[in-house]
């Protein structure tokens, strides 16, 4: 496998913004009931973050962190979710659901989109950066639709408005069924892709050197792990921080009450 598609299936499947990184779990959650819904959340979140890395990447990397926050909401806000809403409703026949017409703007704020353009965007070249975007787009999506699927399979016995059976667990269509999946889905992928640090070291070919302890009684050397290497994310707490401030300093929720 080629470096460029091992960084874009790391990206998309090992470094999973939804089920490894816990980003956009909020998203994932509220807008994957059905399929339909997840099909929209998942279009509205790839065009926003591929454009904010875009920007991030080729306009932003010398702007202070906060007014960098800022200019993603007012981005993804102005000129993706409210357009896409507006183009919705007035030019198709389309019709959403109140809570759809209040999620897709509310993706604007999605913390999948400050997480890479902060951690990556910024530190990386523009064509990187858009690399990293349509494989975190691409992961993100897949998991919203998947569980958007099964959810209405589940929940309501049918698919994309279409009646299957009469059986379904109504559990499925509330947040707690959104979560059992993405545990499911993340536990089934990190079985799958173990890295070698993860799995047990084979005996039978690691090399084994005494040692002796103070008491004269040797051992043997226990086989150094194999560490896995991911990009950095220890910065993820912070940025979403940032994000929370400048959400509150706009409602006027920041200040001191008496």
């Amino acid at each position: 496998m080629s470096d460029k598609n091992k960084s874009f299936l790391t990206g998309s499947v090992l470094n999973n913004p939804v089920l490894f990184q816990c980003v956009g779990i909020c998203t994932a959650v509220a807008g994957t009931s059905a399929l339909k819904d997840a099909f929209f959340i998942s279009v509205v979140l790839a065009a926003n973050l591929i454009v904010c890395c875009f920007i991030a990447s080729a306009f932003l990397k010398k702007v202070p962190r906060y007014i960098r926050i800022a200019v993603y909401l007012v981005i993804g806000l102005a000129g993706i979710c409210c357009p896409v809403l507006w183009f919705i409703e007035n030019r198709t026949f389309i019709e959403l659901s109140l809570g759809m017409k209040i999620i897709l703007p509310l993706t604007a704020v999605n913390s999948v989109t400050a997480v890479h353009c902060e951690t990556y965007a910024v530190k990386h070249d523009v064509r990187s950066a858009v690399n990293d975007a349509l494989s975190a787009a691409l992961g993100t999506s897949a998991v919203l639709i998947i569980c958007g699927i099964i959810r209405e399979i589940i929940g309501s016995g049918s698919i994309a408005g279409t009646k299957l059976s009469s059986f379904r667990i109504s559990g499925f269509a509330m947040p707690f069924g959104c979560l059992i999946l993405l545990g499911f889905f993340a536990s089934f992928l990190k079985l799958i892709f173990r890295t070698p640090s993860h799995r047990k070291p084979d005996t039978a070919h690691a090399e084994k050197q005494p040692l002796e302890t103070d008491i004269g009684v040797e051992t043997e050397e226990i086989p150094e792990q194999v560490e896995l290497n991911i990009a950095d994310y220890d910065d993820i707490d912070r940025i979403l921080s940032s994000t929370d401030e400048f959400l509150k300093s706009l409602t006027g929720g920041g200040g001191d009450s008496e």
